[in-house]
């Protein structure tokens, strides 16, 4: 089976380089977990139905399974206290495709 890769659009790895150095790396080592797991992050729901969540500390990265082409894609990675009302946002003001 082929692993997982990660897709860390640019504005994800915006935030991630503006990180204290500590908790960047416990950022960068979470993502290497979900990789190899990607059900080790709990789902979300309502309007964030299909992504998950992981835990780092106060932080959390929210991402996406794409089982078919084996890839985690990252949506948001930022303060439990915003993280969840910005990525709604984004979604609501995101044109249906």
């Amino acid at each position: 089976m082929t692993p997982f890769r990660p897709d860390i659009p640019p504005h994800v790895a915006d935030v991630i380089r503006s990180l204290h150095p500590d908790l960047k790396q416990l950022i960068k080592s979470a993502i290497r977990a979900i990789v190899a797991d990607p059900d080790c992050g709990e789902p979300l729901q309502r309007e964030l139905d299909g992504l998950r969540k992981y835990r780092v500390r106060r932080f959390r990265i929210i991402y996406a399974v794409h089982q078919k082409t084996r890839v985690i894609r990252l949506m948001a990675v930022g303060h439990r206290r915003s993280v969840y009302e910005e990525l709604t946002e984004q979604i609501r003001r995101k044109p249906k495709e």
